[in-house]
């Protein structure tokens, strides 16, 4: 997305329509984490000031807000945006090599996604 605003809108999101529907979905004040130039950062709806209705935007939590107000420096700039990979369980991941017989095709085909 190109950095035109102090929050981030949803419409500014270009080539990943599911991340721009999801943060126009979320609840007011709901937070999201997002990877910002690869950096984890937790955003939350804003309300809009005037109306106290949801907006298409969201806004960096404190702890991230002075890594946000950096970024602005490059006002106009294409960044990376990017919703945060869920991480895997380390604990799953050592099973995964000692069942081998559960690494098919088919388990894959029939499995995945649960």
């Amino acid at each position: 997305m190109i950095l035109r605003d102090e929050v981030l809108r949803a419409r500014h999101i270009e080539g990943d329509p599911e991340l721009a529907r999801a943060i126009r979905a979320l609840s007011p004040d709901e937070p999201i984490i997002l990877r910002i130039e690869g950096r984890p950062m937790r955003f939350r709806k804003v309300l809009d000031r005037a109306t106290g209705q949801p907006t298409d935007a969201v806004r960096p939590d404190e702890p991230d807000a002075a890594t946000w107000r950096q970024l602005q420096t490059r006002r106009g700039a294409m960044i990376t945006v990017e919703p945060e990979a869920p991480r895997s369980d380390p604990y799953l991941l050592s099973l995964s090599a000692t069942l081998t017989e559960w690494n098919s095709p088919e388990d894959a085909a029939a499995y995945d996604g649960l």
